[in-house]
C-alpha cells in the first residue's frame, strides 16, 4: 500500500511514543502496510509466543526494547495482526491491502486517504515526525 509521508509518519511517531527502537519499528512498519511477513524473531514476537521469539532473538536485542514492543502491541497493534500465528500468517496471506488499509485507518495508524490528500493541500503535517529509517 502506497501511504502519503504524514500516514507513515503517524504510525512511525506511534512507535517512538513508545520507545520502541527502529530496529523494531521498521519491521512492524513493513508488516502492518505491506503484508510482508517477518522473520522468525517478528513472527513469534507478533504470535505472542515469546519463549520462542528470545530463542531466535539477536543477542543485540535489549530487554527494554522487547518490553516497548510488547508495550505498543498491547495498547496499539490492531487484534486482527498479532496474537497467534494464525493470525500473523493470515494478515500476510489472507487480508487484502483495502483491508489492511481500512483496519489501519480504524485504530488511527495512518491518515485516511481524504485526510492524507488534506494534510497535504494544507501543506501540514504532525509537527513531530519519525526520525528513524524505513
Amino acid at each position: 500500500m502506497e501511504l502519503a509521508v504524514c500516514s507513515s509518519n503517524r504510525m512511525m511517531d506511534s512507535f517512538y511514543d513508545w520507545e520502541v527502537p527502529s530496529e523494531f519499528a521498521d519491521p512492524i512498519y513493513c508488516y502492518l502496510v505491506h503484508g510482508w511477513k517477518p522473520g522468525s524473531f517478528f513472527t513469534a514476537v507478533l504470535a505472542n509466543d515469546f519463549v520462542s521469539a528470545m530463542g531466535c532473538s539477536h543477542p543485540g536485542n535489549s530487554v527494554n526494547a522487547l518490553k516497548s514492543l510488547a508495550n505498543w502491541l498491547v495498547n496499539v497493534m490492531p487484534k486482527q495482526a498479532w496474537g497467534s500465528y494464525t493470525a500473523v500468517n493470515n494478515w500476510c496471506d489472507s487480508t487484502t491491502e483495502s483491508q489492511r488499509r481500512e483496519i489501519l485507518e480504524r485504530h488511527r495508524l495512518i491518515f485516511s486517504r481524504k485526510e492524507e490528500v488534506w494534510l497535504i493541500l494544507k501543506d501540514g503535517v504532525d509537527n513531530k515526525t519519525y526520525q528513524g529509517e524505513l
